[in-house]
């Protein structure tokens, strides 16, 4: 047999996800007893709180550890309702939870979209948009807005609508708001044009708003119209693992969509996960059914402000401003061509971010995972001191460039 035969063609050219490829790395220069500045990983840090432990804690005591319902425990649907606010537009049976918001976003391309069917997604989709579209055999499209229209890269109605002309057999559009890497906000005037022209072109409107906890300097959530008109083309995505400090490993995640969707989705997750594991369902709901602390935002927050200022002076960088997330998106465009004190070229984001590994210990997620060379992404949940003597290695390592 052709060793190219043992995998499947569609998984054969995956890679792994390089945003837990950045944590691997991290720990292995500790191990090392090597200096690290981890700006890598999106994970929240810091203490899982105690009404999250213990309500895992206790379910396991109490032996809730049989199945469940496929689609997760009513109460914790119920609850997904209140915390989203859309108690008075869906019914429990319109909720799903899943292992983690990926796997909710796997569902929906498993349960809409037919092979050959396109999804699109904004101009800098999250690294595993486009492995998960793939895996069903649907093909992935990048968005882009047109060269000199507008600052940043958010997708403006325009740029959908000429994409969906000229491909009838697109499926859905997702959009990540807050967005994953660029930390732009897309505004509630902007999330409605674009809701429109999928309504228009009968286009399934996939909404992940992992971080919508995590907006900044008094804005609100920019929340998408829920009406009659929407409802059969709307489904968000929500989870666990981002507005809550060290939660991203108990996954747990949910959607909430149209009936006919949920039920497929409730069907499939039936047969390869039987749902998730009941006692991080409890875990879920202790989250969020108890009042939601603003402390993790008003922290990270306090972080943006803190690199910010740091980051002013760093060569050859333009540092994007960040209105929520906690990621911070840095235009390196112009170390391209210059040369380490090696010699080696920089001629791609790859090549800055293992430059600035190597040489000053930064771990960095390199654009290029996002479709977006030229690029890089910072994480900064992660300690002040980190922040401050990071950026200043970084700075010192662009320094050395010729």
């Amino acid at each position: 047999m052709d060793p190219c035969d043992r995998i499947s063609a569609k998984l054969g050219k995956f890679r792994p996800s390089i945003t837990l490829q950045l944590k691997r790395l991290a720990s292995e220069r500790i191990q090392k007893g090597l200096p690290v500045y981890d700006f890598g990983l999106g994970e929240t840090k810091g203490t899982l709180a105690s009404n999250i432990r213990e309500a895992g804690v206790r379910a396991y005591r109490e032996g809730q550890t049989m199945y469940g319902d496929p689609a997760g425990m009513p109460e914790l649907r119920r609850a997904v309702l209140e915390w989203l606010a859309l108690e008075d537009h869906y019914s429990v049976d319109e909720v799903v939870i899943s292992a983690g918001a990926k796997q909710s976003l796997f569902n929906i391309f498993l349960a809409v979209c037919n092979p050959g069917d396109f999804v699109f997604f904004d101009a800098a989709p999250w690294v595993s948009y486009q492995p998960l579209a793939i895996a069903v055999y649907a093909g992935p499209i990048m968005v882009l807005p047109l060269a000199g229209a507008r600052d940043g890269l958010k997708v403006a109605p325009e740029d959908l609508r000429r994409n969906l002309k000229m491909r009838p057999h697109a499926k859905l559009f997702l959009l990540n708001n807050p967005v994953n890497p660029t930390g732009q906000l897309y505004s509630a005037e902007e999330v409605e044009a674009l809701l429109s022209v999928c309504l228009e072109h009968r286009v399934y409107f996939v909404l992940d708003r992992l971080y919508w906890r995590i907006v900044f300097d008094g804005t609100d959530y920019p929340e998408p119209r829920v009406d009659e008109e929407t409802k059969p083309w709307l489904i968000q995505v929500d989870g666990l693992s981002k507005n809550w400090r060290s939660t991203g490993g108990l996954r747990i995640g949910w959607s909430v969509g149209p009936s006919d969707v949920a039920r497929a989705m409730a069907s499939l997750q039936s047969h390869y996960t039987a749902g998730p594991a009941i006692p991080t369902q409890h875990s879920a709901l202790a989250a969020i059914t108890d009042r939601y602390d603003p402390e993790l935002k008003m922290a990270l927050q306090s972080k943006r402000d803190l690199l910010q200022a740091e980051a002013r002076d760093v060569p050859y960088v333009k540092v994007w401003p960040t209105p929520a997330s906690f990621y911070s998106f840095w235009d390196v465009r112009g170390t391209f061509g210059k040369l380490t004190p090696e010699g080696t070229p920089i001629s791609s984001s790859d090549d800055l971010a293992e430059y600035l590994l190597h040489s000053a210990g930064v771990v960095t997620a390199s654009g290029a995972a996002f479709m977006q060379d030229g690029y890089l992404r910072l994480s900064f949940a992660t300690p002040d001191e980190h922040i401050v003597e990071g950026v200043r290695a970084i700075r010192e390592a662009l320094e050395r460039l010729s």
